[in-house]
């Protein structure tokens, strides 16, 4: 055998044995040592039963209470207003004169008469002449004293609403000009051609905080009771439904929940679920049954 073979069968043998001998150390490695395991870092927070006041809210107009529009009790033509809006009037002032305008009569004007205490918050004829029919409005006032809001809302919400209930009314642009309500009447039935109904809700105005034409945010205070309430970001969703994790001695479990009144960032949620579970409030986007939890909460300052 020349020497270039015996050289090249040396090369293949030692070849062989290292392979052999690498093998044998990977075995070993994987007998003796254990694979790291994968730990998600999250957030916790323990559940605590919160006494949850539930609010349903509307946008609306302030009407006075009451808010009466005037008419002629005769037909003829507009001759003069006897108040600019905005007067204040007591009942039976007179508010606009009518001149019948009969062809071979000579009539006085005929006064058109507050029916309440309160102010002209509407004028609707201003052209000397313009024909006055007893069908058409000629002024509108309003009790500013008292006002009332009223609003449509569907069956969920009609439910929930009942007679007596607190309402905050305050002005859409300015939170602090409010007042404090009552609901006055629930209509006792649905349209069934737009499934909703109506909520008159009533407030004292005697500081004259909200005039006639204002619009207005409105919440009524529905029901008080204890819940669970947490973070939005802490329910996650799948094609099974809504979820949350818990941590349960390191490890993460996954419990099903459902949902209910919302408020701002947090959320109602019910399940099988007990107070003083702790359950990821951040990071459980990653998690899965059974994946190992490390806990930084930080700590409260």
């Amino acid at each position: 055998m020349n020497e270039k073979l015996k050289k090249a069968l040396v090369i293949f043998i030692a070849i062989i044995f290292l392979l052999l001998f690498l093998q044998i150390i990977r075995k070993i490695i994987m007998l003796s040592g254990k694979q790291k395991e994968i730990v998600f870092e999250v957030s916790t927070e323990k559940l605590q039963l919160t006494d949850l006041i539930e609010k349903i809210k509307f946008e609306g107009v302030v009407e006075g209470d009451p808010q009466i529009k005037v008419y002629s009790q005769v037909p003829g033509k507009f001759e003069k207003n006897a108040v600019a809006e905005g007067d204040s009037v007591k009942k039976d002032d007179c508010i606009a004169y009518i001149n019948r305008d009969i062809v071979g009569f000579d009539y006085k004007l005929a006064p058109v008469k507050s029916p309440i205490n309160g102010i002209v918050t509407k004028l609707f004829f201003v052209d000397k002449g313009d024909a006055v029919l007893p069908q058409l409005p000629v002024a509108e006032v309003s009790n500013i004293d008292n006002i009332k809001v009223v609003v449509t809302t569907g069956e969920r919400d009609l439910n929930k609403i009942k007679k007596g209930l607190i309402a905050k009314i305050n002005a859409e642009y300015d939170e602090s000009i409010a007042v404090s309500g009552n609901v006055f009447s629930v209509t006792p039935f649905v349209n069934k051609d737009t499934l909703a109904g109506s909520v008159i809700i009533k407030a004292e105005n005697k500081e004259h905080k909200l005039k006639p034409g204002m619009s207005v945010k409105i919440e009524i205070e529905t029901e008080m009771r204890k819940t669970f309430f947490i973070p939005e970001k802490a329910i996650l969703t799948d094609e099974q439904g809504q979820y949350i994790f818990i941590n349960e001695n390191g490890i993460a479990k996954k419990i099903n929940v459902k949902t209910g009144y919302q408020e701002n960032d947090y959320m109602e949620i019910t399940g099988d679920l007990k107070e003083g579970t702790e359950i990821v409030t951040e990071g459980s986007f990653k998690l899965f049954e059974g994946a190992k939890l490390n806990i930084i909460n930080k700590e409260l300052k």
